[in-house]
């Protein structure tokens, strides 16, 4: 087999199943030998941000890496976003990255760049290939160190020649590294924290936020009043009807600073020290409270849920705290604002959902309202990369073919990926996607207020508004295959999301907002 067929199958026996592919000349090797395959799926994305993305919300959903497939250094360009989304997520993600022959290397073509100096910021680890016969023993080391722990970004840059070299031998499958629980020291400490500590939270990430994670936190909780709580922006939690609540941090720092104050200790649970978006001319930073003592029961990339559990059991913690009832917002009437909107999709969160959520400013309150909805998985965008939500419900749609995916997204981000509903219809991927038309990007129309720069003028809004000409979803979704419908008011939103999600296949609703 030639380097191409070898690196395949080397993927393949390194567990993965799909890959998100932007090719280009230099990848038709490769193109070739997921051709000659039947134990990897190809989904095509037309940009590829929306491959990088669908990478990471694929990761977020099954823990485990799906290959991206990119052309040379501009094509990889073309994805930095979100593989920075994904890297701030920890998302075990194994980038290929085609290069030029290495003869043709010094000649300097159009298409030639530095990708190592283009892949580095967003990877934990980068590679190129460096002859034909290291392609495979290359390829095993890219899918053994994007699992971590915890996960990353690999990026593996292919010269093409490596790809097309025959007489290659695939290379075989690695073990995973096994993430440590929380030595003994540690879970004494925390436990001695929670029953004698005074006011003490425990900040809990990662795993820590799915079902059996909370589970252990919720003994805790129950045994000894410790407070559970969640950074602003995490991978992925597990919430709603039946599920132990976490609190999560505010975003803006002065919310974040009442929230939290009066804490005597804050012990990170698979989390990092809680920080800022943004700073601020009146503050921002660390939001560890003043006076609290940070301490660690497990590091990210830890097994935080066999840490809780750990600390349960030394706590003699059995019985569970209350769980969240499922309680629904009244249904609303009239215009469609960001609190009302919220009310109609708290409502209509199907029973084991996915909710992508980039609704920016409907986000926050869609979060808030949904808080007895139906028990469901709600993924955050954690490197505030803008256009992430669309690429990545393809991934989580991809990777759990059986769940909704409900998809907020706000429309100056749609912008940045409105290629994924192309991809959406390519695949028939069960997703519904919600566009928020404010006609503008009104985020930094908040955040001008917030620097106290006063309202916006002329010249500050030919920057921000985006409604001259307006922007026309439904065709866009129309002419890539998706239905569509506009909304305007709360009865027919509610009516047409509900019958969206009660069908399969992708769907779009562009909701006017007041």
């Amino acid at each position: 087999m030639n380097g191409a067929d070898a690196l395949i199958q080397t993927l393949v026996e390194n567990g993965i199943d799909t890959c998100f592919a932007n090719p280009g000349t230099t990848e038709t090797h490769i193109v070739g030998a997921i051709d000659r395959t039947n134990r990897i799926r190809p989904v095509l994305g037309l940009f590829e941000g929306v491959c990088t993305g669908a990478a990471d919300g694929y990761a977020r959903m099954t823990r485990k890496p799906a290959a991206t497939l990119l052309h040379l250094g501009p094509g990889l360009a073309n994805g930095l976003c979100h593989l920075h989304n994904g890297r701030k997520a920890h998302s075990p993600i194994v980038n290929l990255i085609g290069n030029h022959p290495r003869s043709h290397l010094k000649y300097d073509a159009p298409l030639t760049s530095d990708i190592i100096g283009l892949a580095a910021p967003v990877s934990g680890w980068v590679r190129q290939v460096s002859s034909p016969e290291d392609i495979a023993q290359d390829a095993a080391d890219a899918v053994e160190s994007s699992w971590g722990p915890p996960g990353q970004v690999s990026s593996l840059i292919i010269p093409a020649d490596c790809s097309w070299t025959d007489d290659i031998e695939p290379a075989a499958g690695r073990q995973r590294t096994i993430a440590e629980p929380a030595i003994d020291r540690a879970v004494s400490k925390t436990a001695n924290l929670c029953e004698h500590g005074g006011k003490t939270a425990l900040l809990i990430g990662a795993e820590g936020l799915t079902e059996a994670g909370l589970k252990a936190a919720g003994q805790i909780a129950a045994k000894t009043g410790a407070r559970l709580i969640a950074y602003t922006f995490e991978p992925l939690m597990q919430r709603g009807a039946g599920r132990i609540p976490v609190e999560r941090i505010p975003y803006f720092p002065e919310d974040a600073e009442d929230a939290l104050r009066g804490l005597n200790h804050m012990v990170l649970c698979g989390s990092k020290e809680p920080v800022s978006f943004f700073s601020y001319p009146t503050g921002g930073g660390t939001l560890i409270p003043v006076g609290c003592e940070l301490s660690t029961l497990v590091p990210l990339g830890g097994d935080v849920v066999a840490s809780l559990q750990a600390l349960a059991d030394q706590l003699g913690a059995k019985t569970i705290g209350p769980t969240q009832s499922l309680s629904l917002p009244d249904m609303p009437n009239g215009v469609i604002t960001a609190n009302t909107a919220s009310a109609v999709i708290a409502r209509a969160i199907p029973e084991q959902a996915v909710v992508v959520d980039e609704g920016i400013t409907v986000g926050f309150p869609a979060y808030a309202q949904s808080a007895g909805s139906a028990p469901h998985d709600w993924l955050f965008i954690t490197g505030g990369g803008i256009g992430w939500a669309m690429p990545v419900a393809i991934g989580a749609a991809v990777a759990e073919p059986n769940k909704k995916v409900l998809c907020l997204q706000g429309d100056g981000g749609a912008m940045y990926t409105i290629q994924a509903l192309w991809t959406m219809a390519r695949e028939q991927l069960d997703i519904t996607t919600v566009i928020f038309s404010n006609k503008g990007y009104l985020i930094l129309d908040i955040e001008l207020e917030r620097h106290g720069l006063g309202p916006a003028g002329a010249n500050a809004h030919r920057m921000m508004d985006m409604d001259e000409p307006r922007i026309d979803f439904v065709k866009m979704a129309s002419a890539q295959g998706v239905d569509a419908y506009r909304v305007d008011d709360c009865k027919s939103f509610g009516a047409i999301l509900s019958d969206c999600l009660k069908q399969p296949g992708p769907k779009l609703i562009e909701v006017m907002m007041a």
